[in-house]
């Protein structure tokens, strides 16, 4: 990942919050679907921008055959090594996705919470489809300007004039304060779903998805119609887009 210096905002995130918890399988389900966790059984896939290698790790527990998983900042790079130490067929990279020079060499390659930071997305989308093999698979998940309007107006502005300009520790601090008002919030009645599996989130973890807002210097937040866009022309067929928690984008399409 490179993006005028987001990938070392996400560098302290990943070094600060290393642990792999069973609420981020479920994420990882919702990020994914339509495509099925079980479909990664016996397939060799890669996972551009793993972090500190989450999804890496439920897709090799679903019984992938073999995976790359790259990063392009030191920190996160060692955080996914140590999470992805029991699986012997992953590969972790300290790899930029415009530097990617795989060529038809695996069955599925997804890129979750990632392109959308990007300086160059439409590169990043183009090395993930030549890394595909034909008939190959291609996931992508994306902040949506759908679902996000408030946010958008109250929130994102924050973030690009105050957050990501500060120094981390001060935005940390202003994440947890974030996160005893989100905390509150969530003990309210709700019914939507995605409120209800924030609830099973510690607060750590809570206050990890605000960090997550917080602190990138880069944040596009799409259209359905610019999420098409990322993908027209390329070799692919078959797109399906799913409105992910009423709040982001899962593309998953297949190469040609």
């Amino acid at each position: 990942m490179d993006a005028t210096g987001t990938q070392h905002q996400f560098g302290y995130e990943w070094e600060a919050y290393p642990e792999i918890v069973p609420q981020h399988r479920e994420q990882f389900q919702r990020w994914i679907a339509p495509f099925r966790e079980e479909n990664f059984k016996g397939k060799r896939f890669l996972d551009a921008g793993c972090g500190m290698g989450r999804n890496s790790f439920w897709a090799l527990s679903a019984g992938a055959s073999s995976a790359i998983a790259i990063d392009y900042d030191e920190r996160t790079v060692a955080a996914a090594r140590k999470n992805l130490a029991g699986f012997s067929n992953c590969e972790v990279r300290f790899q930029s996705i415009y530097d990617l020079a795989e060529n038809a060499t695996v069955d599925i390659a997804f890129s979750i919470g990632v392109v959308h930071h990007l300086a160059e997305p439409r590169k990043a989308v183009e090395n993930l489809v030549h890394a595909l093999k034909p008939g190959g698979t291609l996931i992508l998940w994306l902040y949506a300007r759908e679902g996000n309007e408030f946010y958008l107006s109250v929130i994102d502005p924050f973030r690009k004039l105050i957050t990501s300009r500060l120094p981390h520790f001060m935005t940390r601090w202003i994440a947890v304060t974030m996160t005893v008002a989100l905390k509150a919030y969530l003990a309210l009645p709700h019914k939507r779903n995605y409120e209800l599996m924030l609830r099973k989130h510690s607060f750590r973890q809570l206050e990890l998805i605000v960090l997550d807002q917080l602190i990138p210097s880069i944040a596009n937040y799409w259209t359905a119609d610019e999420v098409r866009k990322l993908i027209a022309g390329l070799p692919v067929q078959n797109p399906v887009l799913s409105h992910t928690n009423g709040m982001s984008w899962t593309l998953v399409a297949t190469k040609s």
